[in-house]
């Protein structure tokens, strides 16, 4: 399978069908029932994570203790895994926050920053939802580009096979997020000196309570080892392949059960309801994607759902990526064409 690149440039913004117009605006009055935002699960949200964490690190030492060698490696890679994926909930957090989706308070999500996002080295910012598809602010798309999934050339199925599964396990992607997300948040002049309070309370408390092994196991390794490569794979399914264009089709939805639970937590899956509406928080999101599939027929017909990673991979073989140009100042589409 091979997707060609052919770029169709247009002049003048192509009219949106009033019908669709009509649509999306039922849509968005469908998914405007479950803006509400909840303290309560706010918190319960963040907390739940540092629970599942802390479980991990408790069976791990305990299998350690009482299995034999074999039976504590295997239950501590499983835990690693699922203490990766906890970042990755941490990180979705920090979008959610960037909605002011956790909290009633606008400006609790600052104050409660350090749960959620310090961990993970991030700060808040919308900037991708503002600009979904513009290959120059959208900061998604300008990656994309960068790697060739959206380009002017063919890209062969080979390439994408390297890129999806050969390129992470070179370490590229553990040095690619140092020089990037993490050197940004401490050059990045917001937040001081609360994050750097915190890493230092942090780092203070494994010091002086001798836990350096520990911290190794089971932060360092989820956090560097695994979170880039999970934060890669997450990337690709949730809009290569997608016209990101349009109101309806602009996200894919991963639904499938270790997409759920692994790769896309706190339902991040849900990524076309939550496009449609980013102000739907993500404890309710999962109700107002079936009330969309129910209720608007151009949701459900455009809704573009895989049940599986390789589900999610074969579309990304095999359907185009739409995303806009700027031409002279005018929005344009640039339509990577494709062919089997």
């Amino acid at each position: 399978m091979q997707e060609s690149a052919k770029v169709n440039r247009i002049q003048t913004a192509e009219p949106q069908d009033e019908n669709l117009r009509i649509a999306f605006k039922e849509a968005l009055a469908i998914s405007n029932r479950h803006k509400g935002k909840s303290n309560l699960w706010g918190s319960l949200t963040i907390l739940s994570n540092y629970v599942v964490i802390a479980g991990c690190i408790a069976v791990s030492e305990y299998s350690a203790k009482c299995l034999n060698r074999g039976a504590g490696w295997g239950i501590y890679s499983l835990m690693t895994l699922v203490i990766s994926s906890r970042l990755r909930a941490f990180e979705h957090m920090v979008h959610e926050a960037s909605h002011n989706n956790l909290f009633t308070l606008p400006r609790a999500h600052e104050w409660f920053e350090f749960t959620y996002a310090f961990p993970v080295f991030r700060t808040l910012h919308v900037e991708h939802h503002k600009y979904l598809g513009d290959p120059v602010r959208d900061s998604d798309v300008v990656r994309l580009i960068d790697y060739g999934f959206i380009s002017d050339t063919p890209m062969s199925a080979s390439r994408k096979t390297w890129l999806i599964l050969g390129l992470p396990w070179t370490g590229w992607f553990q040095y690619e997020y140092i020089n990037t997300l993490f050197t940004e948040f401490w050059m990045d002049s917001s937040r001081y000196p609360s994050k750097l309070i915190y890493w230092i309370v942090v780092l203070s408390a494994v010091h002086f309570s001798d836990r350096w092994t520990e911290f190794g196991w089971y932060y360092v390794i989820p956090w560097l080892g695994i979170f880039p490569i999970l934060r890669w794979w997450a990337e690709l399914g949730e809009h290569v392949g997608m016209d990101m264009t349009k109101d309806f089709g602009n996200s894919r939805t991963n639904d499938g059960f270790w997409q759920r639970w692994f790769f896309y937590p706190l339902n991040d899956g849900l990524h076309a309801a939550h496009h449609l509406n980013s102000q739907v928080p993500c404890y309710r999101l999962r109700r107002a994607q079936a009330e969309l599939m129910a209720e608007s027929t151009a949701f459900r017909e455009k809704n573009v759902l895989a049940n599986s990673m390789w589900e999610t991979y074969s579309q990304i073989y095999t359907r185009p990526t739409i995303i806009k140009e700027r031409v002279e100042g005018v929005r344009a589409e640039r339509n990577n064409e494709h062919q089997m």
